[in-house]
């Protein structure tokens, strides 16, 4: 399912004690180390040689603040994520997760009453944190304009929000995949502009148990970290470090 594009980038959630002691090993190794303040999808960009997101930026930026709230109730919480484009086996430390460019395209993708059923399932609803289904009038009026911005006049936010939710459903118990030899592979049901928060994905937030998942960028990923619109990205989990850190609830 892997493409020849030169597209990666290692993931690593660190203990802050272990990230303390090796931040200053990685800048004098010559590798340019940036903090993310605000968007956790943008050491993603090919531009950020390595950056890293502390625990706290995870609450930090008012535009993904709710959306956010599955790393908050994930078994990384509390961990510093850091997202390079090589390797860091000279540091001892192993990836959790390596992305590349995929080819992939998927042939079936659900319909608007499919993407209800995900959303009705056990066990989305027992995954999902309360505060991800709680979006005041504000947020849905901010929504609506950034849904213009992005062409998608006529769409209300609450049908959007079924997309949002159906998708992440998806990675958590799948019906809608594909198989690699003996290997279930999740993938997005939806294309860019109706996927959200495609990081929890990335970074083995929602989707832990699987090996692989093929995920397409949401509009911040996009916009904050320079993805391709509608592209699908395989994520491979890398070794056991990432395996079994699937929300708790």
């Amino acid at each position: 399912m892997s493409s020849g594009y030169n597209y990666q980038k290692f993931v690593y959630w660190l203990e802050v004690s272990l990230f303390d002691n090796l931040k200053e090993k990685i800048a004098a190794s010559g590798i340019s180390l940036l903090e993310t303040r605000k968007a956790v999808c943008a050491p993603l960009s090919k531009r950020v040689e390595a950056g890293y997101v502390l625990p706290e930026t995870w609450g930090r930026f008012e535009l993904c603040k709710r959306q956010l709230s599955w790393y908050r109730l994930s078994g990384y919480f509390g961990k510093i994520l850091l997202v390079s484009s090589l390797e860091l086996k000279e540091f001892n430390i192993s990836p959790d997760v390596l992305i590349r460019h995929s080819v992939f395209k998927p042939t079936l993708l659900p319909s608007s009453e499919e993407k209800v059923r995900l959303i009705e399932r056990l066990s989305y609803k027992k995954a999902r944190p309360d505060e991800w289904a709680r979006i005041d009038s504000r947020e849905v009026k901010e929504k609506e304009r950034w849904l213009n911005v992005m062409g998608l006049r006529g769409v209300k936010f609450e049908e959007l929000f079924v997309c949002h939710c159906a998708n992440h459903a998806n990675f958590i118990e799948p019906a809608y995949f594909v198989m690699d030899e003996d290997e279930l592979v999740p993938y997005s049901i939806c294309k860019t502009s109706h996927v959200c928060s495609a990081c929890m994905e990335w970074y083995n937030i929602i989707g832990g148990s699987f090996t692989k998942k093929l995920v397409v960028p949401c509009p911040g990923a996009v916009l904050f970290a320079g993805l391709v619109t509608n592209r699908y990205y395989e994520v491979t989990q890398c070794g056991s470090n990432g395996r079994d850190r699937e929300n708790s609830h």
